[in-house]
């Protein structure tokens, strides 16, 4: 069986990728010669630019260049939490971290940022009673936040419910970017805002066509310093082979998600080269209870059925690696090393299959054309493993996420799983494990995943948020991740890769998260 498999993965490794080496078009300014345009192209665009309104890995990509947060995590290298928008922090007590701003920061329009910026962001924008924010989203990344209290000028208190031993961490999440309250508010409509938000970071918002491309100018008096280009355009290009061939024209001189069946044939052009690889996030596939044949069986089966080891090393040469549990190693103490890793059992998949309340039924696997690296030739070699196990699942290949995620009548979502990216924002398991599968998140909210168990998640969650005693966390993660195995609301399958491309005469270097930053420090031409 795993002879027929490993033909499967290497004849979807042989099909060709369409290479057009066409003359260049970038244009040139200044006596330098420095490039006045910077093109990168990927595979999606956000829908809008409100960070905390379009949480999503196509947002996640572009915002760091719009926004800042008041501080950030260290994905490109190993300093952990460092500066951004705040100079300093401190708690002053379990439940109160104090914030000192950095000085003469200014807006996009101009307006200097101040510690009533940084109240309004949260209090109002975000967690305030008439916010066009969605609650449901903020809420589940910081439900703990009871308000943001103004000290002076530049320095602001994050006051909490209970002791939040994380709230630094929690302040790189990209939903709480900083915005400018005066923009906001003169704003004509949330959707005009949408569409023209005004942050803080090295480029302003121009233009955003979704579907086409992002048009952001240079923001020359960004605290960072000035960036080096004037123009910097996102790109909507979801075939990798046109990605590629835009790359190697000269019309691209960026582009992400770049498969590793296409590394070499990048590599081999002098003019071009890679940067990335594993990623600080988890490809995962969400399975929908609602279905009557969805049993905890059937979801163990359709899991222990998938040789991941195999995909690995047939479709991304060995560059990934398959964690034990939603977690990652550089959680320290908090990384529950002898967690089992996923298991591959076709024997046993198909024993449990029998056990199942599964009889054949169509289970639709509705997927966005390479929307993540190789995906369309990881999911067809799933549903040729599935089947092996007598598991009948149909690919549906989407344009869109709203078109994966219609609903019936019912308000139910049609789809009966779905591929999902969990991005490790800040080096913890309240980061990720809890913040990715609370109540308020996809899995409890839209996928019908409960039970006792998952009472008992919830419950170590919430010691996760709030108790500052090491030991008690690190028994709670443990716990969850067991909960989470035996009663699974999703399939973890392996890191995701961030792999981009480039001209190598251009100084950038891939952080380890799906972010495509050309700030002054990580982008020099």
């Amino acid at each position: 069986m795993k002879k027929i498999l490993v033909v499967t993965l290497m004849i979807a490794l042989l099909l060709p990728v369409c290479i057009f080496a066409t003359g260049g078009s970038e244009k040139k300014s200044g006596s330098q010669g420095k490039l006045s345009t910077i093109n990168v192209a990927v595979p999606a665009l956000p829908e809008t630019l409100e960070p905390a309104d379009t949480i999503s890995t196509a947002m996640y990509k572009v915002s760091y260049n719009i926004f800042n947060n008041l501080i950030e995590y260290d994905f490109k290298g190993d300093k952990g939490l460092v500066p951004a928008l705040a100079e300093s922090w401190k708690y002053i007590d379990g439940k109160t971290l104090e914030v000192v701003l950095r000085k003469g920061v200014k807006f996009h329009n101009g307006d200097e940022l101040t510690s009533e910026d940084v109240a309004w962001t949260f209090n109002e924008r975000l967690y305030g009673n008439n916010t066009p924010i969605s609650r449901s989203k903020v809420g589940g990344y910081w439900s703990l936040l009871d308000k943001v209290q103004v000290v002076d000028k530049y320095t602001v208190r994050f006051i909490t419910k209970e002791t939040d031993p994380v709230m630094p961490n929690r302040l790189t999440l990209p939903a709480f970017q900083i915005v400018s309250k005066r923009a906001f508010n003169e704003a004509k409509s949330f959707e005009e805002w949408k569409f023209n938000p005004v942050g803080t970071g090295p480029y302003k918002a121009k233009q955003l066509i979704p579907g086409d491309q992002l048009v952001l100018e240079a923001h020359k008096d960004f605290w960072g310093g000035k960036p080096n280009t004037d123009i910097l355009i996102f790109r909507s290009v979801p075939e990798t082979s046109a990605r590629i061939a835009g790359l190697i024209a000269g019309d691209y001189q960026f582009i992400s998600d770049v498969p590793t069946d296409a590394i070499k044939t990048i590599e081999a052009d002098k003019n071009l080269t890679i940067e990335g690889g594993p990623s600080a996030s988890f490809l995962t596939i969400y399975f929908n209870i609602h279905k009557p044949y969805m049993d905890v069986e059937l979801r163990q089966a359709m899991s222990m059925a998938i040789d991941r080891d195999l995909i690995i090393k047939t479709l991304f040469s060995g560059r990934t690696r398959v964690p034990n549990g939603l977690q990652d190693p550089g959680y320290g103490p908090m990384y529950v090393k002898d967690h089992p890793f996923p298991k591959y059992d076709l024997n046993k998949a198909k024993e449990l299959v029998k056990k199942s309340k599964y009889n054949g039924e169509i289970i639709n696997y509705p997927i966005q054309n390479d929307y993540y690296p190789n995906e369309v030739s990881v999911t067809q070699a799933m549903v040729e493993m599935w089947k092996a196990a007598g598991i009948n699942v149909q690919l549906e290949v989407k344009e869109n996420s709203g078109q994966i995620n219609l609903e019936g009548p019912d308000k139910i979502r049609l789809l009966a799983i779905r591929n999902t990216s969990h991005q490790d924002l800040y080096g913890d398991p309240s980061g990720c494990l809890w913040r990715t599968y609370t109540p308020a998140y996809d899995a409890q909210r839209f996928y019908n995943w409960k039970g006792p168990d998952v009472d008992e998640f919830n419950n170590h969650g919430k010691i996760l948020d709030t108790s500052a005693d090491q030991k008690e966390r690190y028994a709670s993660a443990k716990r969850m991740l067991e909960i989470y195995d035996a009663n699974p609301p999703a399939m973890i399958l392996y890191q995701n890769m961030v792999f981009s491309a480039k001209r190598k005469n251009l100084d950038w270097s891939a952080y380890k998260q799906v972010y495509m930053y050309f700030g002054p420090e990580n982008f020099k031409q």
